[in-house]
């Protein structure tokens, strides 16, 4: 949203048509490159990888990435920051063509593009959080050993209520078989990013965005 916003404030702008094709075209690959930096550091968090070529967002496409000079995009691959860094370069293009009148929108609505911003960043940091901090183990083994106290339980339990042996054994699988798979699912989906097959499609998402953009 809001590099479509940054698009459409220059429109009218009255600057120099090769500066406003070179603001836009600039803009647009860093917002791909942001968005695949986002993507590789959650991947990061969540495996233990000692070569960031392993890093499957990485390998993700981006529009155009040789038309930025080989001194940043040098400074993106060894920095521990990427995500900070692009941001803030993309804050530093718009500010930058602010003054030379490439953006000449009224201030009070330029500044919605930086709020657009800065809650992509939170939502990012959230992601962050999820991925960072653990379940709590306790908590996780408490479940485990409730769910094989009530497996060895189960058993004797439905035997008073049922006559025949083929009946117990059905209604005792249903109990288990549902629980565990109940526990199992919230495994799954106590960190959805990363590269397992139910995990989110990292590479559809950027495929996705650099479509939009």
């Amino acid at each position: 949203d809001a590099c479509s916003a940054l698009v459409a404030f220059c429109k009218y702008s009255k600057a120099n048509e090769d500066l406003i094709q070179q603001f836009k075209h600039l803009l647009i690959r860093l917002f791909s490159m942001l968005h695949a930096a986002a993507l590789a550091e959650l991947e990061e968090l969540n495996h233990d990888v000692e070569d960031l070529g392993e890093i499957a967002a990485f390998t993700f496409d981006l529009i155009d990435p040789r038309t930025i000079d080989e001194e940043s995009l040098q400074s993106v691959k060894t920095s521990s920051s990427k995500v900070e860094l692009l941001f803030s370069w993309i804050q530093l293009v718009i500010v930058e063509n602010m003054e030379t009148g490439v953006l000449s929108i009224p201030p009070p609505i330029l500044s919605r593009a930086f709020q657009e911003i800065a809650n992509g960043m939170v939502a990012f940091h959230d992601a962050v959080k999820i991925t960072y901090i653990p379940f709590p183990f306790p908590y996780a083994q408490t479940c485990d050993c409730l769910l094989v106290l009530h497996w060895m339980v189960a058993p004797f339990v439905t035997a008073h209520w049922v006559t025949q042996p083929i009946w117990a054994a059905v209604f005792v699988f249903i109990q288990v078989f549902i629980l565990w798979c109940l526990n199992f699912i919230a495994v799954e989906i106590e960190n959805p990013f990363g590269t397992d097959a139910n995990d989110l499609d990292g590479r559809h998402m950027q495929k996705e965005m650099n479509r939009h953009l």
